[in-house]
């Protein structure tokens, strides 16, 4: 592929979900990617990670330092900005989209893995081939935050993927591609993310192609009654419960990938 026609962007909150999501491509298009901006977002600030944890359960909260201090000291070959040093990409990070300079060239399009900073349809618009986003689950269902969680707590026996053409709204994009991933007895929150993000990092590769010719999209349905989610709170506390669920296991923190 010849990179003065193509160009790809990546817009990267870093984890090992996102490397998941994101690896297959990197990988195999790195001579297209022209830069990878990460969000400095929530990791730098206080404020925000404190109102995280005054919305969300103690026990998610935990949950959450817990996967993140695993990726920072086990799995930091298994990240984006690994792959970036390997594959020679250039880098930015950024803590608000005001703070981004960058000249985005013509027939460029921009690939959003787990990225936590709301997008200005303006941003948008620089895009000739628009942004496409993950969204673990079937929109306009589970708009929101954590929406495997939810429904691995609401006990739910399968999970949805859905990518999707960005707009200024949240999660409110025409959908191109909607992936269905089923539970399996013996997972975990944990173990089925990890599952849903292989799946749909692989399936967007796949597909990256019709991303750049112009795909078939869908407009979303609009409902009644949306139901849209926030950080996994009391009333997540009680769904996983009675749902008898766990949140993450010790076979979880190996790496089968």
């Amino acid at each position: 592929m010849n990179t003065e026609h193509r160009r790809i962007i990546l817009l990267v909150n870093d984890s090992y979900f996102s490397y998941l999501l994101a690896h297959n491509l990197i990988k195999q298009r790195h001579e297209d990617i022209s830069a990878i901006i990460f969000s400095q977002s929530i990791k730098n600030s206080k404020r925000k990670i404190f109102n995280i944890l005054r919305k969300s359960s103690k026990r998610f909260f935990i949950y959450r330092v817990f996967v993140q201090l695993l990726t920072i000291f086990f799995y930091r070959k298994y990240t984006v900005n690994h792959l970036a040093e390997k594959y020679k990409i250039n880098t930015l990070s950024i803590e608000k989209l005001k703070d981004l300079e960058i000249n985005i060239a013509k027939n460029t399009i921009g690939l959003a893995f787990n990225f936590d900073i709301v997008l200005t349809q303006k941003f948008i618009d620089k895009f000739d081939k628009g942004i496409f986003n993950v969204h673990a689950s079937k929109l306009p269902l589970d708009k929101g935050i954590s929406p495997v969680l939810w429904a691995f707590a609401r006990g739910d026996s399968e999970i949805w993927s859905t990518i999707y053409k960005m707009d200024a709204g949240i999660d409110s994009g025409d959908v191109f591609k909607q992936i269905k991933i089923d539970v399996d007895k013996g997972d975990s929150a944990f173990s089925l993310y990890k599952k849903v993000c292989k799946i749909s990092g692989a399936e967007l590769n796949s597909c990256f192609e019709e991303l750049f010719a112009d795909p078939i999209l869908t407009k979303q349905e609009t409902l009644s009654n949306p139901s849209y989610f926030s950080w996994p709170d009391q009333k997540f506390e009680k769904m996983l419960r009675k749902s008898k669920r766990k949140l993450i296991s010790t076979k979880d923190i190996l790496i089968t990938n």
